[in-house]
């Protein structure tokens, strides 16, 4: 499994280029989260975006943070989070 966090790291870090750039902030707290959920997709695609959005609940505190401090989702995205969490 560490290699696989390993290889995700270093996606994420190619991807910086992409269309789609991920933020460092995201890149350092969603790495495992990606490996573990998302590592089928291409970081930084909506195809990603998706996957990550799809396992919203599983992800860790450290990633929801990142990404609710981030341009990476959406308003939306972060309130439809909140209520189920909320429940």
């Amino acid at each position: 499994m560490k290699r696989v966090a390993v290889l995700a790291a270093g996606a994420l870090a190619l991807s910086s280029g992409c269309a789609f750039a991920v933020s460092q902030a995201v890149k350092d707290a969603c790495t495992s989260d990606f490996a573990a959920y998302c590592s089928q997709h291409k970081v930084g695609t909506e195809a990603a975006r998706a996957c990550m959005r799809e396992h919203r609940k599983m992800l860790t505190d450290a990633c929801i943070q990142a990404l609710g401090h981030s341009n990476e989702v959406t308003q939306a995205d972060i309130e439809q989070y909140r209520r189920e969490h909320n429940k």
